[in-house]
């Protein structure tokens, strides 16, 4: 029952037409304001009206995200409706500790968590803008070991340890080469967790290695625990399919897609997701 049908009907009329006018005299402020910027200086009557694009109070995760296709909202969402207010992460391949960053977002809200970023160039900005994380300067494979790292600059995502991914890229990119061939050590991602994480699986996992993703996810063990996302890179046809075959034999579900990455949840959380009310 609308408010307005607690009072008369002349009441009623009152209270809707004081809106009217003070609605009004806000556009006439407004308008205002916007003349008297724009004697004083005029490119400030171009700058007001972006005002209206920083966002409302009432966006319950903030105006902004930080990751390349908005997945840091779909990550907010999900964990509110679970209950869980500052969900723990571990991002492989981080990239940047803010831009593109899938993980920045709940930082920014509480969360913490593991950033694993292989290039060296790379790593330091996380040591300074998420000094709360744990940040390792690390690779990511299926086994321990060492393994050729393919630069094919020194601060963009397109490096990587595949090197038919690498060859590929700049196949398709003559304006790009492989200028170097790094030797890095890589750690599997379940001696990361039994090392960093006590043995237990965050909340969240996002993977993003150019390549090797369906190779560590397939290495992952997640007989004791598992996280209850799983956010993975999608860049090929193939590659998508190979990893939902992968990861629904392991009891996840495909939740959505964006234009690069699968959010999956497993199982376990996925009907009391869709049971809150």
């Amino acid at each position: 029952m609308s408010i307005f049908n607690k009072y008369s009907k002349e009441t009623r009329n009152l209270l809707i037409g004081f809106e009217k006018e003070f609605r009004d005299r806000l556009i006439s402020i407004e308008n205002g304001i916007h003349t008297i910027a724009e004697k004083i200086d005029p490119a400030l009557s171009d700058q007001i009206p972006n005002n209206i694009y920083r966002g409302h109070p009432d966006q319950a995760f903030g105006p902004y995200t930080y990751a390349q296709h908005g997945e840091d909202l779909i990550f907010a969402n999900i964990f509110w409706l679970l209950n869980i207010e500052n969900p723990s992460y571990i991002d492989i391949g981080a990239h940047h500790p803010i831009n593109i960053s899938n993980t920045a977002l709940l930082y920014k809200r509480g969360s913490r968590g593991i950033n694993i970023e292989a290039n060296p160039n790379l790593i330091g900005a996380f040591y300074e803008h998420r000094p709360r994380d744990i940040n390792l300067n690390i690779g990511i494979s299926d086994k321990p070991g060492n393994l050729e790292f393919y630069c094919i600059d020194e601060y963009s995502g397109r490096n990587t340890f595949d090197r038919k991914t690498a060859e590929k890229f700049v196949l398709e990119n003559p304006e790009f080469k492989i200028r170097e061939v790094k030797t890095v050590e890589v750690k599997t991602i379940n001696d990361i967790i039994r090392q960093y994480a006590n043995g237990v699986y965050p909340d969240l996992l996002s993977i993003d290695i150019e390549g090797l993703d369906y190779r560590v996810l397939s290495s992952a063990d997640f007989s004791k625990s598992f996280p209850k996302v799983i956010c993975a890179e999608i860049t090929q046809l193939n590659m998508g399919e190979n990893i939902c075959e992968l990861l629904e034999s392991r009891d996840y579900i495909p939740y959505t897609c964006t234009v690069g990455n699968i959010i999956f949840i497993h199982k376990s959380v996925y009907r009391p997701l869709f049971s809150k009310k």
